[in-house]
């Protein structure tokens, strides 16, 4: 059995644009699914862009965002009005310039159509870079505005690295030394150190590196609170090497900024472990194995104080936000209380997440979770012409390919009652 492990190196720093065109140019993700993430989230006249560049002669793709007009803007923020912004501590003095909240920003993604893996990460992304901001201005997270970061093109930087994240679907991720930059940098609150308050507060618990003698710039920011946000909420590992592998694929994505001789570029390389399997193993199981094989956590918990509304409505809560199952067991608790347990099957990487919402959503003080380890069919699905229509077909098959067992989607059947 293999694992795949992404490794995140910060050549030159890291921004949200970078991480997503790595992905890109590695060919790990076709840049049509990034293409259609404005239609996806209603944002009419928003459009991504990819170019060919050259970084200090080094290949790589650049992703850029335009926009015909600031429709957007009343899409993420219903309340905007021309030359008006919230008055809280961290929008204090900005006059007519228009800038999103951290709410509206949470809100849009949490009312849009992305796929619930993707509506996670997006929100913990700004979760972080709202708390950042929080942390520099002195205020409360909910009062926070976003200036560079509440565009369209910095919304759209986040989406895209959580759909890469999502499509490559890899079991860890591992990160070089994050580089930084030096100086000075100016932004919407003035003259600031690199890095700047809310990078600073970022790059907590992180490991940095110099920035390179061969960046002659006296003031260079490097990497961006969007891009330390991505890192941080993927909760990467530091390493100062490739991790050992096979080496699937690899590719740099460029940012904006020209560094002369120094290529301006973060790159992303996918690198396939082997699990070493002892000799008792070998014997044990000499035959290739014929199905897919991974690890899934399984949440429980147990309440007694709680409507069955709510039980019900964390359920489904769970499923939208990616769950692989959730069910319900009867069961009897202290004192002879009559007590639900609430189980929760998700992959590993999202069970840190979904234990965080059930704490915070549910009336248990504490749940308990272990590891298991799964085989399973291999799955696709098919859409197939029936008496009652197109329908839409489950297959599970072996790894050989032979088709096991299949049968219709149940929606699709209840439609056509």
């Amino acid at each position: 059995m293999s694992t795949r492990t992404l490794y995140f190196e910060s050549v030159a720093g890291v921004a949200g644009d970078m991480f997503a065109a790595s992905f890109v140019n590695a060919g790990l993700v076709a840049f049509e699914e990034l293409e259609k993430i404005p239609q996806q989230l209603g944002l009419s006249g928003v459009r991504i862009a990819r170019a060919a560049v050259v970084r200090a002669s080094m290949q790589a793709t650049h992703l850029s965002v335009s926009w015909t007009d600031d429709s957007w803007k009343k899409k993420i923020q219903p309340t905007f009005a021309a030359h008006s912004y919230v008055r809280s501590p961290a929008a204090q003095g900005l006059g007519g310039h228009w800038h999103s909240r951290y709410i509206d920003i949470d809100r849009f993604l949490a009312e849009s159509s992305l796929h619930a893996a993707e509506k996670t990460l997006s929100q913990k992304i700004f979760r972080l870079i709202a708390e950042a901001e929080a942390h520099a201005h002195g205020c409360p997270v909910n009062e926070v505005a976003f200036h560079e970061v509440g565009t369209v093109d910095s919304i759209l930087d986040v989406v895209m690295a959580a759909r890469c994240i999502r499509l490559v679907a890899a079991d860890d991720y591992f990160a070089s030394p994050v580089k930084l930059g030096r100086g000075v940098v100016q932004i919407e609150h003035g003259t600031h150190a690199v890095p700047p308050p809310a990078a600073a507060w970022l790059v907590q618990q992180m490991q940095t590196s110099e920035t390179p003698r061969a960046i002659v710039r006296e003031n260079v920011e490097l990497s961006t609170p969007t891009g330390l946000a991505i890192l941080r909420a993927l909760d990467v590992k530091f390493l100062d090497q490739w991790p050992s592998g096979r080496v699937l694929a690899t590719g740099s994505g460029a940012g904006t900024m020209d560094l002369g001789n120094y290529p301006n570029i973060f790159r992303v390389t996918l690198v396939a472990t082997e699990a070493k399997v002892s000799k008792t193993e070998q014997q044990i199981n000499p035959t290739p194995a014929r199905f897919e094989e991974d690890q899934v956590t399984e949440v429980v918990l147990n309440v007694d104080d709680q409507t069955a509304e709510r039980t019900a409505w964390i359920l489904e809560s769970l499923m939208a936000r990616g769950a692989l199952d959730a069910w319900l067991t009867p069961i009897t608790g202290k004192k002879g209380r009559l007590a639900t347990q609430i189980s929760v099957l998700c992959a590993a990487a999202l069970a840190n997440d979904l234990m965080e919402w059930i704490l915070e959503n549910s009336s248990s003080f504490g749940l308990r979770y272990r590891t298991w380890d799964r085989k399973i069919l291999s799955r696709r699905f098919e859409d197939r012409e029936t008496e009652l229509g197109t329908m839409r077909f489950k297959l599970g098959s072996d790894l050989q390919g032979r088709i096991l067992k299949e049968k219709i989607e149940f929606e699709d059947w209840r439609k056509r009652q």
